[in-house]
């Protein structure tokens, strides 16, 4: 996507709020354990990739920036294992087109967006989540901007990956009620590109769902992060050059 370079030159120029709710499910899916937290939120340039940084709002706010940070840690992500929001602006970037198929699915109205609707899948296998090619969905793409509008996506092969799982944990040994193998998990998420500036679309929602599988086919929610991006602060950055003495012949 052409617009990719666009996006990479943006990921720097703006900051702002991020609200977290987490909600932790018991067994008979109700939510017993709920959280929200808001933050001061940018990214910053790691080489090639952009770094998210957060800082938590309190009573006497500080200036959000990385020499101010500790970590980049929200409520929950010690248990997520899902992208950033903006990676997936870059779903067509150049140096990530070698490992996604793509499929287009066709173009219609969705509100009053023309959009493209394509179907792509990450070719690396599921392991922490947190790569974009690790996972497999739809994107809905404005058809004259070509900038995403939503993204719903899962873990590539994840069918298959829970099928496998769930056996090795029903035939795993039981030791006092416990079973010594990890319990299955799948993963499913959405993204809405809701904020539009200078032709391009920045990421206003998402959310993660972690369920638990209960049988071959059958899943139980576990846990759900919903972020909310607001109140966004647009920045550019210039080169002042002074002048000085003139060298020597």
């Amino acid at each position: 996507m052409r617009q990719s370079a666009v996006y990479r030159d943006y990921a720097v120029r703006f900051f702002c709020a991020e609200t977290v709710r987490v909600a932790h499910y018991d067994e008979s899916a109700e939510a017993t354990r709920e959280k929200t937290e808001r933050y001061d939120y940018l990214l910053v340039r790691d080489g090639t990739d952009v770094k998210e940084y957060r800082e938590i709002v309190r009573k006497q706010k500080r200036k959000v920036g990385p020499e101010n940070q500790t970590g980049g840690k929200t409520a929950g992500d010690e248990e997520n294992r899902f992208p950033p929001a903006y990676a997936w602006v870059f779903l067509f970037d150049r140096f990530y087109q070698p490992y996604f198929m793509y499929r287009s699915l066709g173009d219609r109205f969705e509100g009053f967006d023309w959009v493209h609707e394509i179907q792509f899948r990450g070719a690396l296998p599921f392991t922490d989540g947190k790569d974009i090619r690790e996972w497999e969905g739809t994107v809905l793409v404005d058809a004259v901007t070509l900038t995403p509008v939503e993204i719903r996506a899962e873990p590539t092969a994840q069918k298959e990956r829970i099928r496998a799982l769930f056996d090795r944990w029903s035939q795993a040994f039981n030791l006092i009620g416990f079973r010594l193998a990890p319990r299955p998990f799948g993963y499913r998420c959405r993204i809405a590109f809701g904020l539009r500036r200078d032709s391009l679309t920045f990421p206003t929602e998402l959310r993660y769902d972690t369920f638990r599988a209960t049988g071959p086919k059958q899943f139980v929610p576990w846990m759900a992060s919903v972020r909310v991006y607001d109140d966004y602060k647009f920045f550019t950055t210039e080169t002042t050059e002074t002048p000085g003495r003139q060298a020597p012949e």
